[in-house]
C-alpha cells in the first residue's frame, strides 16, 4: 500500500485533526460542528477555505473558528447559485447581441456558420461536432433542430448548408458561444464585440467554476491574476469613489476576484432588459446582505473583510434601483 495517501478520516478525527491545525469551536460546538460535517458540508471542501488565514510558526491558523470556516462556506454557496444566474443572463443576451450584428450586416443566417466551422481547426472540428451529434438526439434541442441537418460530417471538405444561425446559437454550450463571439467580433471589425468577447472569456472561468460546484472563496490572496483586467472593468471600477486605487488594484490582482467584478460588470454592460437588470440587483444585494451578516468574523483577517467589503462596494454602485 502507498504510505504516502492521506487516510479517509471519520468524523471524530476530522474534529481532532481541525484541533491540531489550532482551529477553534468557541462560536460552534464541536458536537454541532461533527453534525454539520456529516450532513451539511464535507470536511474537504470546508477546510480550503483556511487558505485565507495565516499561520504561527508552529503551523497553527491565527484566529481560525470552525465557524468563520462555516460562514465562508454559505457564502460561497450562495455565491455560487447567484454568478449561475447572472451568467445565464449574460448568456442569453449575448446570443442576442450577435444576432443583432448579424442583421447589421445582412448575413443570411448560413453562411456565417459555414464560415466559422471551416475556420476551425482538426481539434477544434471534433469538438464542435460532438456538441452537435449530442444536440440532435437531445430531449431538449431536437425540437428545435427537427428540419436543419446538425449532424457535421467527419470530412471537412464537405459543406454544411442547412445549419442557421438561429438555430446554432441555440444549441451550442457556453464555451462554444463565446468562440462563436470572438468568430463574429473579428468578422465584422467590431470593437464593442471584440471588448465584450474577452470579458466573456473570463465570464465562461468563473461561471463554469460555479456550475462545477468548485469553491471560489477559498483563495482570496493577492497577485494571482493570469491576465490583465479588462479596461473598461478598471474604468468603471475606477468611478467607485470609496474603493481607494491601491485598494482597487490589490483586490482584483486575485484572479477570483477579477472575474467576479468582470461577470458584474458584464451583466450590467450587455443585459438590456430592466426586468432582469431589477432581478439581479435583487439578487446581488441579498448576497451583500450575507456577506455582511457575520462581517465581525473578519476583524482580525484584513484580507477577507476587505475583499468582502470591495465586493460589496462594487453591487452598491454597480446594481441600484432606479
Amino acid at each position: 500500500m502507498d504510505t504516502d495517501r492521506k487516510p479517509f478520516l471519520s468524523f471524530e478525527d476530522q474534529i481532532l485533526h481541525l484541533k491540531k491545525k489550532g482551529i477553534t469551536f468557541n462560536k460552534v460546538s464541536e458536537f454541532d460542528a461533527k453534525n454539520y460535517l456529516k450532513n451539511n458540508n464535507n470536511f474537504f471542501k470546508l477546510y480550503s477555505y483556511r487558505k485565507n488565514y495565516d499561520k504561527y510558526a508552529d503551523d497553527k491558523y491565527i484566529d481560525l473558528d470552525f465557524s468563520y470556516l462555516k460562514d465562508l462556506a454559505i457564502i460561497d454557496m450562495k455565491l455560487r447559485y447567484t454568478i449561475v444566474q447572472l451568467a445565464l443572463d449574460i448568456e442569453h443576451y449575448a446570443k442576442l447581441e450577435i444576432l443583432r450584428k448579424a442583421e447589421d450586416h445582412s448575413e443570411d443566417g448560413y453562411e456565417i456558420i459555414n464560415d466559422f466551422i471551416t475556420s476551425l481547426d482538426d481539434k477544434q472540428y471534433k469538438i464542435l461536432k460532438s456538441e452537435l451529434d449530442r444536440c440532435y438526439s437531445s430531449e431538449y434541442c431536437k425540437d428545435l433542430t427537427f428540419n436543419y441537418q446538425l449532424n457535421i460530417p467527419e470530412e471537412r471538405e464537405d459543406s454544411i448548408n442547412n445549419l442557421p444561425i438561429w438555430v446554432f446559437l441555440e444549441v451550442i454550450p457556453f464555451g462554444r458561444l463565446v468562440s462563436f463571439f470572438g468568430y463574429c467580433a473579428k468578422r465584422f471589425k467590431d470593437e464593442y464585440l471584440t471588448n465584450t468577447y474577452y470579458m466573456l472569456k473570463t465570464c465562461k472561468d468563473i461561471r463554469n467554476a460555479c456550475a462545477h460546484s468548485s469553491c471560489i472563496l477559498n483563495d482570496l490572496r493577492p497577485n494571482t491574476k493570469t491576465h490583465d483586467t479588462s479596461y473598461s472593468v478598471s474604468r468603471e471600477l475606477s468611478k467607485i469613489k470609496r474603493i481607494p486605487k491601491s485598494t482597487r488594484l490589490k483586490r482584483m490582482s486575485n484572479m477570483r476576484l477579477q472575474q467576479i467584478i468582470t461577470l458584474l460588470y458584464t451583466h450590467k454592460r450587455i443585459v438590456t432588459s430592466e426586468g432582469v437588470h431589477n432581478k439581479a440587483i435583487d439578487l446581488l444585494q441579498d448576497l451583500s446582505c450575507r456577506i455582511n451578516k457575520n462581517i465581525d468574523y473578519y476583524a482580525n483577517n484584513s484580507m477577507v473583510s476587505s475583499s468582502f467589503d470591495f465586493i460589496s462596494q462594487v453591487i452598491d454602485n454597480w446594481f441600484i434601483k432606479g
